[in-house]
């Protein structure tokens, strides 16, 4: 099967390992199945992201299983690593980190939308007395990009670390990319900007992706319970935006969705029932995140 052929040699972005919050918030499967189902698809590899802690120790050891595929460790800005930390950040990519996450639940704009804060409240009630004004922003008073945020981005081009927006606000990812830009760190991944935490307007996705940023779709917001955005509708803006400048990664987590291989195995073949080519999809889920990465990267084929 196509769909089948074209997950060999794929980098998924963005993968919710178990446990990350409580045990009782289960997925549906833990990061030894993770590893192995990438492995036995012909995966490339895939970065492992928790919304609590940095997933650097829970890597050094999957690395140690599967040494056949590719495994990298993040580090997501909340308050339970000390927001915007640089020198958390430098902790993290001396032990292997390659993805630098904004903060989600407690960045500002999460809290006030009501995103993945909500959601987290089920299982850490003490999140239920943080109001969006005790959230982290990238901003400060004066509506510009503050000192720490500044610190964390030059600790990210320091060490070749990858941004990603996360759950900020677009403003604030309009203000991140320009300063990567600025001093030259590059990439920089505009996160799920269909989400209803970002809520971002097609004009601000092409205006984030003239920027340089790569535009990320997740293939958990397509699903059922979410479905915050239908394929047909993805496909026609990676269309107009040009595969070039974006991403398909899973955003695994929760219970009742598929194994992350089964998502992005779903969704390209999807796609290609929609009309993307397969060398738009190759684009998706191998040469643009292996650039991302700074791996070397298959020859391109568009």
């Amino acid at each position: 099967m196509i769909a089948d052929d074209l997950l060999k040699g794929a980098i998924d972005l963005h993968i919710h390992g178990y446990p990350a919050i409580a045990f009782e918030a289960y997925t549906r499967v833990e990061d030894l199945e993770i590893a192995k189902l990438c492995e036995e698809v012909g995966m490339r590899g895939f970065v492992l992201k928790s919304h609590i802690w940095p997933t650097v120790g829970r890597v050094y050891y999957l690395r140690k299983n599967f040494p056949g595929i590719q495994i990298f460790p993040s580090i997501t800005l909340n308050l339970t690593t000390g927001g915007l930390n640089p020198v958390a950040v430098e902790s993290a990519a001396k032990q292997g980190a390659k993805v630098v996450f904004m903060p989600t639940w407690s960045s500002a704009n999460d809290l006030r939308r009501g995103g993945a804060s909500t959601y987290l409240k089920e299982y850490l009630p003490s999140i239920k007395a943080l109001k969006p004004q005790d959230g982290i922003s990238l901003l400060d008073s004066n509506g510009c990009l503050s000192h720490d945020a500044k610190s964390v981005i030059n600790m990210a081009k320091k060490y070749e670390l990858v941004l990603a927006t996360a759950h900020i606000s677009t403003e604030e990812s309009l203000a991140l990319v320009e300063e990567a830009n600025k001093i030259n760190s590059w990439p920089v991944i505009f996160s799920h900007p269909d989400s209803h935490t970002v809520n971002a307007s097609l004009d601000d996705i092409k205006l984030m992706a003239s920027k340089g940023a790569y535009i990320e779709f997740c293939a958990l917001g397509m699903f059922p319970a979410f479905q915050r955005i239908h394929p047909r509708d993805v496909v026609k803006r990676i269309q107009e935006i040009g595969a070039q400048h974006c991403i398909l990664s899973t955003d695994f987590f929760f219970h009742w969705a598929p194994p992350p291989t089964e998502m992005l195995r779903i969704i390209v073949g999807t796609f290609l029932e929609l009309g993307l080519s397969e060398e738009e999809i190759r684009y998706l889920i191998q040469v643009n995140p292996a650039k991302i990465l700074r791996l070397e990267s298959i020859k391109e084929i568009i």
